[in-house]
């Protein structure tokens, strides 16, 4: 049976160095610029939200649907349920370990990722996206191993009264990769919607991953559906 695919992909951490610089930036690297620091402004500890997450697995010889709902204090992660049950002891302390060791997911994580932002251009909505060729090192990890080099992504931007924001931020591979020494993803790609709230802040609204691979000589695949309810 494949392993799970892309069960641990994290976002790292990643902080840009400032210097001062006496050469006009491009337009691409004035937005890239600002959109950090508006990123880096809305940090998790002051959000409450239930995540409820939808992950469906498949291989030649099984298939499993998952649904469960957490919720972030602002301090720590609760289980709140397993497919529609109150989790067990062991499940609720499981997830606890794999929450505190993934990043807390949130607008902030772009700032780490736009960091290798290069240029422009203009979608059939008349919207602009910043295009990331390569993501920064550090990014996309899954345990020791550093996998940005494999990524690219697209930041679609939005427009309120002047002051842009990311509405849609889409990682894809650039190519096929070697996960571990078995593993090969042949696809991957996560999307992250953001909404701005009632006080213009942008905030994590839904995500969708979906991954393929295969491993001595079977594939299978996995899809996360990911939605995010704030109080």
């Amino acid at each position: 049976m494949v392993r799970d695919l892309v069960k641990t992909l994290i976002i790292g951490v990643f902080v840009p160095v400032a210097a001062f610089s006496t050469v006009a930036m491009a337009p691409a690297e004035m937005l890239r610029d600002r959109l950090i620091a508006d990123a880096r402004a809305t940090p998790p500890s002051s959000l409450v939200f239930e995540r409820t997450t939808v992950m469906r697995r498949a291989s030649p010889i099984s298939k499993s649907t998952v649904t469960r709902v957490e919720r972030w204090d602002g301090r720590v992660w609760t289980l709140e349920s397993v497919d529609g049950r109150k989790p067990s002891l062991g499940e609720a302390r499981d997830a606890q370990k794999l929450a505190a060791a993934a990043p807390m997911p949130g607008y902030h994580r772009l700032a780490a990722m736009l960091a290798t932002a290069t240029d422009t251009s203009i979608d059939a909505q008349g919207r602009t996206v910043l295009h990331i060729p390569r993501l920064p090192a550090g990014t996309i990890t899954n345990g020791k191993d550093d996998l940005s080099e494999h990524m690219m992504a697209d930041a679609t931007i939005g427009d309120r009264n002047g002051q842009p924001w990311v509405q849609r931020f889409k990682v894809s591979a650039r190519e096929r990769f070697k996960m571990g020494a078995l593993i090969t993803v042949t696809t991957f790609e996560q999307v992250s919607d953001y909404k701005l709230d009632s006080n213009g802040t942008p905030r994590i609204a839904a995500e969708m991953a979906d991954s393929v691979g295969s491993m001595f000589g079977q594939t299978g695949g996995e899809s996360r559906q990911i939605t995010y309810a704030y109080r």
